[in-house]
């Protein structure tokens, strides 16, 4: 089997763009601006420069890694490392987002969005992809400390797959209660609550006290003096 850049990479191509230099080329300059005398001194003679070529050509190429991911890489790498970094620690700045931590908490808000019939902002497939392995209700309601070995086992399983699916759209979210559904419930409530002021209107409520008046035999004195009080209430 041919190696990446045995199939002529396109990172160790000449662009016109570029006067010709090639993509690697271009790199090497402007890490040797950023690092001015620390770059150059890792390399000695042209075998040394030719095998850094090729080994982070075939690293990008393999990893998938676009010019824009180097771009940011090396806006990165200026902020990240005090020395050139080695292919592992450029990768890393070339994709900051999907260190373990920084995906998680972009994973919980994609999928905080989704519960809202919303899309997502989804900068890599896999974070996706990752988040579904995991679960929903998981990473919704567990902190990252919880979570942080099935995840990282989530997303570098999702990453060594090389290719994703599109992330497909959302679940329509459920609506929330009308409020022409609340307005009738409302409307409901107040129609019964009516109704039984209707049915109690017209009724004697001092009846009980008129009657005992009526006949105050066997009752106590105190029930009688309740009921003469209810009545001269009520007169």
């Amino acid at each position: 089997m041919l190696s990446t850049f045995e199939r002529e990479s396109a990172w160790l191509m000449p662009v016109p763009k570029l006067d010709g230099k090639t993509l690697m080329e271009h790199l090497y300059a402007r890490m040797d601006g950023l690092y001015p005398g620390k770059w150059k001194s890792n390399f000695v003679g042209e075998a040394a420069m030719s095998n850094w070529e090729q080994a982070w050509a075939e690293a990008f190429d393999e990893e998938g890694i676009v010019p824009v991911d180097v771009a940011l890489g090396i806006q990165n790498s200026r902020r990240m490392y005090d020395w050139p970094p080695s292919l592992t620690e450029f990768l890393r700045a070339c994709r900051p987002y999907l260190e373990p931590d920084v995906a998680f908490f972009e994973a919980v808000r994609g999928m905080q969005a989704r519960e809202r019939g919303e899309r997502g902002d989804w900068s890599h497939p896999a974070i996706f992809y990752a988040a579904a392995a995991v679960g929903r209700f998981d990473l919704l309601n567990q902190a990252y400390q919880q979570m942080e070995g099935r995840w990282k086992k989530a997303l570098h399983a999702q990453l060594a797959l090389g290719a994703w699916p599109d992330i497909p759209d959302p679940a329509p979210a459920l609506p929330a209660p009308s409020s022409t559904a609340q307005s009738e419930q409302g409307t409901k409530a107040m129609r019964e609550m009516a109704q039984r002021a209707i049915s109690r209107k017209g009724k004697d409520h001092k009846k009980w006290a008129k009657e005992i008046m009526g006949d105050p035999r066997g009752r106590t004195p105190t029930i009688v003096r309740m009921a003469q009080a209810a009545v001269g209430e009520a007169a």
